[in-house]
């Protein structure tokens, strides 16, 4: 009985989510690599073309990038990873005060420019509406609609996703000890159904922990219980962060651009820095009298960890006034800082990014895979029953009890 339960609720969370997870999950698998996709599909654009001992100060390269993007659409941050080889990234955009629907009415404009750290010069940018790499993200992340429309099929659909892996475990479950060898290995040589059976019971089973960490970590953005709960769980939220109080310094590069004097200040904080993001001081704190420039640095000390630590200056004096630190956060800090990573399978670098672009690709086909399992039994409960039928009412039927290879002849019994 608990079985047919578990077997409806399996079928029909399936039909309901199913398309949406093959939409959504089988761009997410090529998103997985997109750095790597960006790098080739973007090279011109993302590579500097001449590379100088020394970069231009940050606040030239910024002024060269607003003039590349143009006065009416401002910049609003700044990436740059620790490659010399790499252009600086300035991003500018912008929501709509009105949007429609879908994604692409969200935003008035959103772009990045890249400038050549070295010589200043605009080597092209990237629009986030016609750029395909980014439109993975947003058909995996809300269906190409607008986010607070999207996001709640996506949200919904992880939510049966887990459910469906607790019900697929317990029809996977065998009756009895005999049936055990069946549920852990795939008859290749059966027939195509047999083989489609045991890639979905017996995949699913294998990649049952795998699928269930990349739904939960997805919910962390689709629900605020969700992400309160998980974090709970490790012993506290986010929210506790230590922010830590700096005395401010005099400063005694007089003449610089505080942007300039913050920036180099910021890169002697970590000799292992891979990456650095900059929110300029016209979109962070919007609710707050005070301005400040937000830098996060990304490192890696080896701690498996996804690791990064904020920094906050005054805009007028490039002055540090605060910092969280990596070393100050708590578990459910620095998990939330990882979540990205664990969900993209970037935290650990290829290995983890090849094992969650098949493990997405395999869940995005367990809908196929179901569908198929239960249109073939359905089939087979349709399918009617052939009598035999006689037109002579003095034929005998044969011998029941016939040999192998008897063929029995008709007789007729004469009047």
């Amino acid at each position: 009985m608990f079985k047919k339960i578990a077997g409806k609720i399996h079928l029909w969370l399936g039909f309901a989510s199913g398309l949406v997870l093959v939409l959504s999950l089988l761009p997410a698998a090529i998103f997985v690599f997109q750095v790597e996709l960006t790098n080739w599909w973007h090279h011109d654009t993302v590579f500097a073309d001449k590379i100088n001992k020394q970069p231009l100060p940050i606040s030239v390269l910024l002024k060269q990038a607003q003039i590349a993007s143009g006065k009416d659409q401002p910049l609003s941050g700044i990436q740059l990873k620790n490659d010399a080889d790499k252009n600086y990234a300035f991003s500018a955009y912008r929501q709509a005060k009105k949007p429609g629907i879908t994604f692409f009415s969200e935003y008035e404009y959103g772009k990045e420019v890249y400038i050549n750290p070295y010589t200043g010069k605009a080597q092209g940018e990237i629009n986030f509406k016609t750029n395909w790499i980014y439109l993975c993200r947003v058909m995996h992340q809300q269906m190409l609609l607008r986010y607070d429309i999207g996001h709640w099929f996506i949200g919904v659909s992880s939510l049966i996703i887990i459910v469906s892996l607790i019900s697929g475990v317990v029809l996977w479950f065998p009756k009895n000890k005999a049936g055990f060898k069946q549920r852990f290995t795939i008859k290749w040589d059966a027939r195509w159904r047999r083989k489609n059976y045991d890639i979905h019971n017996v995949g699913g089973f294998y990649s049952f922990m795998l699928i269930f960490i990349l739904a939960a970590t997805g919910l962390v953005w689709s629900f605020n219980w969700w992400a309160t709960g998980l974090y709970s769980l490790v012993g506290g939220l986010p929210k506790t962060e230590q922010v830590q109080k700096v005395k401010p310094t005099p400063v005694t590069q007089s003449g610089k651009d505080p942007l300039d004097i913050a920036f180099a200040d910021v890169l002697t904080k970590r000799k292992n820095w891979t990456e650095l993001y900059i929110n300029l001081p016209e979109t962070i704190n919007e609710d707050h009298q005070e301005h400040t420039i937000a830098f996060y640095l990304s490192f890696n000390d080896h701690s498996g960890w996804d690791e990064g630590d904020s920094y906050e200056y005054d805009p007028k004096t490039g002055v540090l006034k605060q910092q969280t630190r990596q070393e100050f956060k708590n578990t459910a800090e620095k998990l939330q800082n990882s979540i990205y990573g664990i969900h993209t399978g970037s935290i650990y670098g290829m290995p983890t990014k090849i094992l969650v672009f098949l493990g997405t690709l395999f869940c995005a086909s367990l809908p196929i895979t179901g569908f198929i399992i239960w249109w073939g039994r359905r089939k087979k409960k349709k399918k009617p029953v052939v009598k035999s039928k006689t037109t002579n009412s003095n034929v005998k039927p044969a011998a029941v009890n016939a040999k192998p290879g008897y063929v029995p002849r008709r007789v007729v019994v004469q009047k």
